[in-house]
């Protein structure tokens, strides 16, 4: 008895063992301050007149898109070591770009037109109108898989001005218009929030004269669009999201908010007044902020810039891909009319 008593205790301790062990190998690791000892180095786009998204699949492959005046140079690739356009001739405007890997990839453009990239060749993937209207304009896309894939913007209203939104989605197979009734403006973002799992999008309004431009924020669940945040569209006021880690990052203004039960909580406020309210980030504790001068970096604890811009004012970031160990910025220069990649590397990585 003594024996089977002692087997027994044995079989417990190692079962409670192996449990506790378990449990403690699927606790998340805490997650560490972002790294900022970044090298840069910084590329011009050549011959380009418009440049407006990055996507890649990769530090090695990386594409820039634009809606240029030169139609064969709308298009260009960054293979790790320099950036390159193939110069052929392409009956489209594109300005917007995403992708799921390097031989799958889309981009959206004006009059409906949506291209993909095989890995090979680029092809007119579809013509989508929407209330019989050709002048569709996708300005982005965005996907959580490559059967859910959406592609956004708007069309012209009476007024000849951009707000009558757009929302197309792809399911592998086709291209259909969604309702976007209680909508009205540029849909130019367009998120699925992991941690509610409601879908949360941003449009501009252009008011025309008759009202101030406004940057306004829906919420999005089974079809119906719930409008729950809006101010003006200019600097200091104006709002905007972005997905970082799956949850959707709410700025407003001067502060960063998340969505927690329906309501908005503070995440950081930003008390430097040169905050243009737009980030991007890799986790809570490795956000990139854009400033009027330049980009500042949040790793949980504090705010440093990581550089100033060489030439202000009206100097903007307006795209960015960020990987493990590098990251490129898409910048754009008004006094010079340059588009600049800031393209960092982490030491040693």
């Amino acid at each position: 008895m003594k024996y089977i008593k002692a087997i027994l205790f044995i079989l417990s301790f190692t079962m409670a063992l192996i449990f506790f062990s378990c449990e403690k190998g699927t606790e998340p690791e805490p997650l560490k301050p972002g790294r900022r000892d970044y090298f840069w180095t910084i590329d011009t786009l050549p011959n380009s007149s418009y440049m407006g998204e990055l996507w890649g699949s990769s530090p090695s492959d990386i594409w820039a898109i634009g809606a240029a005046g030169n139609i064969t140079k709308t298009i260009y690739h960054f293979d790790g070591d320099k950036w390159s356009t193939d110069n052929i001739y392409r009956p489209i405007s594109p300005r917007s770009i995403f992708g799921f890997s390097k031989d799958n990839i889309y981009i959206g453009g004006h009059n409906g037109t949506i291209w993909h990239y095989d890995g090979s060749n680029w092809a007119k993937n579809a013509e989508l109108k929407k209330d019989g209207n050709i002048q569709v304009v996708f300005e982005h896309m965005w996907g959580s898989s490559k059967n859910d894939l959406f592609a956004f913007g708007a069309y012209p209203d009476e007024s000849l001005l951009a707000n009558n939104s757009v929302i197309a989605h792809y399911d592998g197979s086709e291209w259909a218009m969604l309702n976007t009734n209680g909508i009205v403006g540029i849909v130019n973002r367009f998120y699925k929030n992991e941690q509610d799992g409601k879908s949360y999008l941003l449009s501009y309004r252009s008011g025309g004269g008759e009202f101030p431009d406004s940057s306004l924020i829906y919420e999005c669940t089974e079809g119906k669009y719930n409008f729950i945040y809006g101010n003006y569209w200019s600097h200091s006021f104006q709002c905007d999201i972005s997905l970082i880690n799956d949850e959707v990052y709410f700025i407003m203004g001067s502060t960063i908010e998340k969505r927690i039960n329906d309501e908005f909580q503070l995440f950081l406020m930003i008390t430097n007044h040169n905050f243009y309210q737009r980030i991007w980030g890799r986790n809570s504790k490795d956000i990139f902020l854009l400033m009027t001068d330049g980009l500042v970096h949040y790793n949980g604890i504090d705010m440093e810039y990581l550089f100033y811009f060489n030439v202000t004012p009206k100097t903007q970031i307006y795209s960015a891909m960020l990987f493990e160990n590098e990251v490129f910025f898409l910048t754009f220069e008004y006094l010079t009319n340059s588009y600049l990649i800031y393209h960092g590397k982490l030491n040693g990585g």
